[in-house]
C-alpha cells in the first residue's frame, strides 16, 4: 500500500510539473525555457540584434558626419557621443566585411567615409530594420537551471546558464562586443569561453499556469 502511495505521489508530481512547472525539480523549466527561446527565434539566427545606428534603407550609401561641442558624460542621450559611437561602429563592422568603406573627403581635418552594406552584412541584417540598422545572430541553447526565485508573489524568476550556437566570427571581435553593455552576458555568449547566464521572468495567470513576461532571445541591444 505504501508503494502504491509513493507511485501515486510521483505520478501526481509529474503532472504538476507538466502543467505548472513549479513541481519537484527544474527539468521542465529547462525544457520550457528552451522552447520559449526557440519560439521567439525559430530560424536560430536572431537571438540578439545589435544596433549599429539610426541608418535606414533609404540612407545608404551613408556618409558619416561630425557634431561640434562638448560631450556630457552624465547624459546617456548625448547626441555628440551617440554620433561618435555610430561612426566607430561603422568603421569596426567595415573591418569585419559587413560594410564597404570609402574615403570621400574631409570635414576640416576630419576624414569623411561613405559606407554601404555588403552581401555579408545583408546576411545578418534585421529583416524589419527596427530603429535603423541592426545585425542579428545566434541561438540560445539552455544548459542548466541555476535558480528558481519565488521571492515576488506570483512573479517567479528563473536563472539559467546557456551557450549560444550560430555565432559569426565578426562579433567575436572584442572591439565590437565590448561596445554593447546592455547585454550582460555578451562576452560569454559570443566567445564561448564560459557559459552565459540568462533570466526568464514570469507571471502567474488566474489558472495558476505561467506566462512569460521577459526572456533572453529576441533582444535588441543598443
Amino acid at each position: 500500500m505504501n508503494n502504491q502511495k509513493i507511485k501515486h505521489s510521483l505520478f501526481s508530481c509529474s503532472l504538476i510539473l507538466l502543467s505548472l512547472l513549479t513541481g519537484c525539480d527544474n527539468t521542465d523549466y529547462k525544457t520550457r525555457i528552451q522552447k520559449e527561446n526557440d519560439n521567439v527565434n525559430p530560424s536560430g539566427n536572431r537571438a540578439i540584434c545589435l544596433r549599429v545606428g539610426k541608418i535606414f534603407k533609404n540612407m545608404y550609401p551613408y556618409t558619416i558626419h561630425y557634431l561640434d561641442g562638448e560631450i556630457n558624460p552624465k547624459d546617456p542621450w548625448d547626441k555628440i557621443a551617440a554620433n561618435n559611437e555610430v561612426n566607430l561602429k561603422l568603421s569596426l563592422y567595415a573591418k569585419e566585411g559587413l560594410f564597404t568603406e570609402e574615403l570621400v573627403g574631409y570635414d576640416g581635418d576630419k576624414p569623411l567615409y561613405r559606407y554601404d552594406l555588403t552581401d555579408e552584412g545583408r546576411k545578418y541584417l534585421d529583416k524589419d530594420w527596427w530603429g535603423g540598422t541592426n545585425f542579428c545572430f545566434g541561438k540560445v541553447v539552455v544548459e542548466k537551471i541555476l535558480k528558481v526565485d519565488n521571492q515576488w508573489k506570483d512573479m517567479p524568476m528563473v536563472i539559467f546558464s546557456y551557450h549560444m550556437d550560430n555565432v559569426p566570427n565578426w562579433i567575436k571581435n572584442k572591439d565590437i562586443y565590448s561596445i554593447y553593455k546592455g547585454y550582460g552576458s555578451m562576452e560569454a555568449a559570443v566567445t564561448g569561453n564560459e557559459l552565459a547566464e540568462g533570466i526568464h521572468y514570469y507571471s502567474k495567470k488566474s489558472d495558476g499556469t505561467l506566462r512569460l513576461r521577459m526572456g533572453v532571445s529576441g533582444l535588441y541591444v543598443l
